[in-house]
């Protein structure tokens, strides 16, 4: 998180209220939501009363060049 600058205000705000959603690998969950000027995807493992965070990531707006 700390990398690309991610606060976990950031991370509880993507789990809190997504935009997109969709399931990982081995069983894990993972969400999605715009904040500013970044999309910012959550990977994580839902347990009974809370998510754990495996990954956090800076994804690419679909259409945007490289």
């Amino acid at each position: 998180m700390r990398e690309h600058g991610i606060s976990e205000g950031e991370v509880r705000a993507v789990l809190e209220s997504p935009e997109v959603e969709g399931e990982a690998n081995f069983g894990r969950l993972w969400s999605q939501k715009e904040i500013g000027r970044r999309r910012i995807r959550v990977v994580y493992n839902r347990g009974a009363d809370e998510a754990v965070v495996v990954t956090v990531m800076l994804r690419r707006k679909e259409g945007a060049g490289s």
